[in-house]
């Protein structure tokens, strides 16, 4: 577990935010994965020694594959499995993603531990997490309704999008002529760039949402409209999307090293728990680095805004210094 590290309340640039979410999470290492795995560790464990199958096996069956292209495809699921173990392993993982949100909002307060100077507790910060699970499951049925209402809108959108171009060169793209055809190109790639940009805002926005649930007890509703308030406005939507992109390239990197190592294990006999475990140790490594980003960012935006308003909100959640 980390030593306390002393931290400034004062507002920071981009940089600034990076070098200090990468300090913390460094010095802090142990505590900040070990509040993930303490929630996460067995459902996630369970789920994916159930779903997934011995990795070896598997990375044979992709070797005779490629060298007999006829033969099937090996399966994404463990093909030895029965159909009450896969079913289980689906609920398994259906409950890491209702207990994840309280994982990584106790990561946050653990932070918070560290911006008083105090030393951060895997137990106090969960004991304070679960003492808001009305407000959070509250606010985790929003998040789901946001996410489909998102998801019935993208394919609207595609749709209607896709029905009027082919109604616009009365389905024959010859008609477009190659100036058309790049412009629906470059209109294309924008609108997955601002797609992408979207969805990292989001992330963010809800992130802080559960944070304000935990931290300012805060209610679902209001919450989230303090989530979007915080990100979705002219000062901050541009350095929140940068914030957005390091964090979320940091967890891919996190996960393509991590998979060098399951390489490795795959091969090791009897490897399938070795490869459950680590997959489990990284996922949750992954997710409390992404949170630690998200939580230096957040009491940033609040610093800036409120002042020393957040060092009363901050004590109210550290644990005094032993």
């Amino acid at each position: 577990m980390g030593a306390p590290v002393p931290v400034l309340l004062r507002p920071l640039g981009v940089g600034e935010i990076i070098d200090r979410a990468l300090t913390l999470y460094v010095r802090n290492f142990i505590v900040f994965t070990g509040t993930v795995l303490a929630v996460i560790f067995i459902p996630v464990g369970i789920g994916d020694y159930l779903l997934l199958g011995n990795q070896g096996s598997e990375l044979q069956a992709v070797i005779q594959t490629i060298q007999h292209p006829n033969s099937p495809p090996p399966s994404l699921l463990n093909a030895n499995a029965s159909m009450p173990e896969l079913a289980g392993g689906v609920i398994m993982l259906l409950i890491a993603a209702l207990l994840l949100p309280f994982a990584i909002n106790a990561v946050a307060i653990n932070t918070a531990a560290i911006y008083r100077d105090t030393r951060p507790s895997i137990l106090h910060a969960l004991a304070a997490t679960f003492r808001r699970t009305g407000p959070l499951i509250g606010l985790i049925a929003l998040e789901i309704l946001i996410a489909i209402g998102i998801y019935i809108g993208l394919i609207v959108l595609i749709a209607a999008g896709t029905f009027g171009v082919i109604a616009s060169v009365g389905g024959n793209a010859a008609n477009l002529g190659w100036v058309g055809v790049l412009l629906l190109v470059v209109l294309g790639i924008v609108l997955l760039v601002a797609l992408f940009v979207l969805l990292l805002l989001f992330v963010i926005a809800l992130s802080f949402a559960g944070y304000a649930v935990v931290i300012e007890h805060m209610g679902a509703v209001e919450a989230l409209g303090s989530g979007f308030r915080r990100i979705f406005n002219r000062r901050e939507w541009g350095k929140a999307a940068l914030i957005g992109f390091v964090a979320m390239l940091l967890g891919i990197g996190v996960s393509s090293i991590s998979s060098f190592v399951g390489l490795g294990i795959a091969f090791v006999p009897g490897s399938h728990l070795l490869g459950t475990t680590w997959n489990t140790l990284v996922y949750a490594a992954s997710y409390a680095l992404q949170t630690v980003f998200y939580a230096v960012y957040y009491y940033d935006v609040r610093i800036r805004q409120e002042g020393l308003d957040l060092e009363v909100a901050l004590g109210r959640l550290a644990p005094s210094a032993p």
